[in-house]
């Protein structure tokens, strides 16, 4: 087994990784895999990268079985070292990485009769792909691969070969063993490893809709002879790339530091109900609304047309406007629900 080790200049990535600051007081690494294949029953692992953090820098490892032999030394070398980290972050490594080495593991019991302990077993996994995944129409990404989340970032790197071409590399190199094999599947990862210190960026705009702003201030605007609802707040997180996305009418506008939320507000009579049935009872309300939809389950009183109305109103009466908390709560939620859309 070759161990590889690079040093990553911060300076390089400063602007785009939000990890230590997310998971602040966590030891946190991250980790891929490169394998001869998709069943764990039929292939092996040639190459585990890892990303560690140390002294407030990240570096490069990577663990490579440059004889076709060295898997387990490789997965016990990279069990003890996640050993002292308390998460692990990965893409799409839920769905595949964590689960092959876990067979692995399992498969060199059985034939090799080499016992490892299961590495995953006392860290927490943090998968980058499912946390951009809900926001992939906002962003209006194709797909949600690493290189197309990496492209929109402003990353674009150029990659000679995706890792089921590279299979014939590795096992050419290990017949002819000749460098230019071995720069190949190394760079291949390495490139990936690096590329996940910028999908750090990804942790900012999961943010918003988690309800990382402050300072919220709100404003009623006449737009088109239309009332627009408008509440800016500032991003604990600055932004690398600004995010425009809109649902029924309502919007979400993120730029650096800012963000600004813009609401129809509807003028007229509403009912507030006591029950889920129109005979539950009701009063009627009129004023100015503002629209929330379905699954709200917040602080504020819900106005509807109908009784069995899934999505409401929220009224804009003294009670909310003089009361921050609720204003915070409301729009936390529907900058969640409009930039968690699958409308396009």
């Amino acid at each position: 087994m070759e161990k590889i080790v690079e040093k990553i200049p911060h300076d390089r990535v400063k602007d785009f990784d939000l990890v230590p600051k997310f998971f602040e007081g966590k030891r946190v690494c991250m980790f891929d895999i490169e394998t001869t294949g998709l069943s764990p029953n039929y292939s092996f692992t040639y190459i585990i990268g890892l990303n560690v953090y140390v002294d407030g820098e990240w570096q490069i490892i990577q663990l490579f079985n440059d004889d076709g032999k060295s898997e387990p030394e490789m997965i016990e070398t990279f069990g003890e070292m996640i050993r002292d980290y308390d998460v692990l972050i990965e893409f799409n490594g839920d769905r595949f990485d964590i689960p092959y080495i876990t067979k692995r593991i399992q498969m060199i019991k059985r034939k090799l009769g080499i016992d490892i302990k299961n590495c995953f077993t006392d860290i927490v996994s943090f998968d980058l792909m499912k946390c951009i995944k809900p926001y992939k129409y906002a962003l209006g990404l194709p797909n949600i691969k690493q290189k197309t989340i990496e492209k929109y970032l402003g990353i674009d790197r150029v990659d000679m070969y995706n890792g089921g071409q590279l299979i014939d590399v590795y096992l050419e190199y290990l017949s002819l063993k000749n460098e230019k094999n071995r720069e190949l599947v190394l760079r291949h990862n390495r490139d990936d490893m690096e590329g996940m210190l910028f999908l750090g960026a990804v942790l900012g705009i999961d943010g918003i809709s988690k309800g990382h702003f402050t300072d919220i201030k709100y404003h009623v605007i006449n737009q088109n002879e239309s009332l627009i609802f408008e509440v800016e707040a500032r991003l604990e997180n600055p932004l690398i790339k600004p995010i425009f996305t809109s649902i029924d009418g309502c919007s979400v506008n993120a730029e650096e530091d800012t963000i600004s939320v813009r609401l129809p507000i509807f003028v007229g009579s509403l009912r507030y109900y006591y029950g889920t049935k129109e005979s539950d009872g009701f009063e009627v309300k009129e004023g100015y609304f503002v629209p929330v939809f379905k699954g709200y389950e917040g602080k504020c009183p819900l106005y509807k047309e109908n009784a069995r109305d899934k999505s409401g109103f929220i009224m804009l009466d003294d009670s909310f406007l003089g009361y921050k908390p609720l204003i915070y709560d409301y729009i936390s939620y529907m900058i969640c629900a409009i930039m968690r859309s699958t409308k396009k």
